[in-house]
């Protein structure tokens, strides 16, 4: 079967050499797939060319076969959503605000606003554990806060696929660690498409079913974690000797920089 979202022998530059180079890949529906690689390696144009914010040179990103870059904004909109890196909010904004904007794919001209996008945007806030915070001006939350209400806005636009780029950056431990345990919850409730770009790989390995490495504009890795995250991969991937160990409570991988 045929997944959703894929790409074909994709080739993305900026008028220079090209940042992405023949990248061939197919997100698993219902999977949660973790994109990671060195600095300047491409992840985030990769996310972008998957939310149709950048045409290709070469290849295409496809969406149920077809290129998403020829595909209607509306369609796209309700079918797939991004969450940027350091997405910013505008001051003396709302939570609920922020949210009922993931709602605009689903509005026209006639009408603005409905029963249904009440209903679906308390239901975002209420996953995310927002509901009592819904009144409350985003400037006043903690940042594990605020992201949740970020993941409750492109929960608001009620799409299958999501798209996440770096979500943990900025956040300490405990709300990273909170955060993805978050995406990971709603991605099994919901059945949705994930595709995450992360920089801590030892995060990818215990919260993705499947591994994409990047370096340098290519692949040079994709599979489960414990076939990604081993000594050798992570070596050629980040030019980091690392020594790689089965974690003590779930087994999955765990890198440790020699």
């Amino acid at each position: 079967m045929t997944t959703r979202l894929k790409t074909e022998d994709h080739t993305v530059g900026y008028g220079g050499a090209p940042v992405l180079q023949g990248v061939s890949l197919d997100f698993g529906d219902t999977e949660a797939t973790a994109i990671v690689g060195p600095n300047a390696c491409g992840k985030s144009t990769l996310l972008k060319c998957l939310a149709r914010l950048i045409k290709p040179q070469k290849g295409a990103a496809l969406l149920d076969g077809k290129p998403i870059h020829r595909a209607r904004t509306g369609m796209v909109a309700r079918t797939l959503a991004l969450l940027p890196q350091s997405a910013e909010t505008p001051p003396g904004m709302r939570v609920i605000d922020l949210v009922e904007r993931g709602r605009t794919p689903h509005q026209n001209p006639l009408q603005q606003w409905s029963a249904r996008d009440e209903t679906v945007v308390r239901a975002a806030l209420d996953q995310v554990g927002l509901a009592a915070e819904a009144d409350r001006l985003l400037a006043d939350l903690s940042g594990g806060q605020r992201q949740r209400a970020l993941i409750a806005m492109v929960l608001a636009q009620e799409t299958q696929i999501l798209l996440l780029d770096e979500p943990t950056t900025f956040l300490d431990l405990r709300y990273q660690i909170e955060t993805l345990k978050l995406v990971r919850r709603l991605q099994a409730e919901r059945s949705l498409t994930v595709v995450i770009v992360l920089h801590d790989i030892n995060l990818a390995a215990r919260f993705a079913d499947r591994i994409v490495a990047l370096r340098d504009g290519q692949i040079v890795c994709q599979g489960r974690p414990s076939e990604v995250v081993t000594a050798a991969n992570i070596n050629t991937i980040y030019d980091l000797p690392a020594q790689v160990i089965a974690g003590p409570v779930d087994g999955l991988p765990h890198v440790i920089p020699l």
